[in-house]
């Protein structure tokens, strides 16, 4: 599983979302334009393995699960799309969020990689736990939340483990 911003799948990448649903292609190239100037085409979506080798480079990716895995849908950027959107990872997780009432996950930051930053559907968001099981198949499942999400009332709370403390 990818984290901390390096590469992914060959792809130099500032950031990467993780969707909990599909976000409508067109609507997510659309809604890309109308706020942030990026051309529709700039945005590819699908498999990557399925991109022509000579295809021109994308400014963002948005890539549909491998099977059924939550949180699989993931858009991935690099330095163009930070530049184009102004944004950071979490705030934009937190525009489409509210824009397409979907949960998405972040990079919290942390070096623990069952660590995430979880953003609700109403741009709530705080940290949660993973299932490291799970991770290790490349499903990202939540177990329960380090501190409250207001959008999240049903995820229990429980506090990091000693190790992740700090």
């Amino acid at each position: 599983m990818f984290r901390h911003h390096k590469s992914y799948r060959g792809y130099e990448v500032q950031y990467q979302i993780h969707f909990e649903a599909a976000l409508p292609a067109d609507t997510l190239r659309r809604h890309l334009q109308q706020d942030y100037g990026i051309a529709p085409e700039a945005v590819y979506v699908g498999r990557i393995g399925d991109r022509a080798v000579d295809d021109p480079r994308p400014m963002a990716m948005f890539t549909p699960p491998d099977e059924d895995e939550e949180f699989g849908w993931i858009l991935t950027g690099d330095t163009e799309l930070a530049d184009a959107t102004g944004c950071n990872e979490r705030d934009l997780a937190i525009s489409l969020a509210r824009t397409f009432g979907v949960r998405a996950l972040t990079d919290d930051g942390s070096i623990y990689p069952d660590r995430w930053l979880l953003v609700s559907a109403d741009g709530s968001s705080g940290r949660v736990m993973t299932d490291e099981d799970a991770a290790a198949d490349g499903d990202l499942r939540i177990v329960y939340a380090l501190e409250p999400i207001s959008g999240e009332p049903q995820l229990a709370v429980l506090p990091p483990p000693e190790w992740a403390r700090g």
